[in-house]
């Protein structure tokens, strides 16, 4: 009997906590704002999805049993029984900057500088009644050489710097949650 209890506790301990999860998110995708060709989508759907999910107040994974998205009421009673919120949220890249600069006093190779700007944007399920977002930016530069491929080593530069600016918008967009999730304190009105 208690080698049953010791298993059932290890197989808790195990599985995920639902009940600490606060909301569950739906990814949209990733998207390209009007006139930016960032050549990067699904690399940075890749990243955005695993920053995600470093997130303990955050899951990607919908949690057993919740009814799909056609069946609003269905999904909002799911996801009420179970003390979560659910969101959608898409990536939207803003901007994509490649600089080539001469090289440092004292250096001999050229700076490729490659710089993104995006933003985090969605709304609650199944109402799309809150809509929450945040924004990133980023810079990252290295020396190359005098026949390099701009286009070849570009690529992981502008990846670097996707995963911060990715970083940095899920940070703004997590703490808006959180301050959404505060209940709070009405100031009591003087007699």
């Amino acid at each position: 009997m208690r080698s049953r209890i010791v298993s059932l506790l290890l197989l808790l301990a195990a599985t995920p906590a639902w009940g600490a999860t606060k909301f569950y998110v739906v990814v949209r995708g990733v998207e390209d704002a009007a006139g930016v060709h960032s050549g990067i989508k699904d690399e940075a759907l890749r990243v955005f999805k695993d920053e995600l999910a470093t997130r303990p107040e955050l899951t990607t994974t919908p949690p057993p049993g919740l009814p799909s998205n056609d069946d609003p009421d269905a999904l909002k009673a799911a996801l009420k029984q179970r003390h979560m919120k659910a969101l959608e949220l898409t990536l939207r890249i803003l901007s994509v900057t490649q600089e080539l600069k001469p090289p440092a006093d004292g250096k001999q190779y050229r700076q490729l500088v490659r710089g993104i700007k995006l933003s985090v944007f969605g709304d609650s399920l199944p109402d799309k009644v809150l809509a929450i977002g945040g924004d990133g930016e980023s810079e990252v530069a290295a020396e190359i050489g005098a026949n390099a491929n701009l286009d070849k080593e570009g690529k992981p530069l502008i990846v670097d710097a996707c995963k911060e600016a990715v970083k940095q918008a899920v940070d703004m967009t997590v703490a808006k949650l959180k301050l959404g999730d505060k209940k709070q304190k009405l100031p009591r009105k003087k007699k």
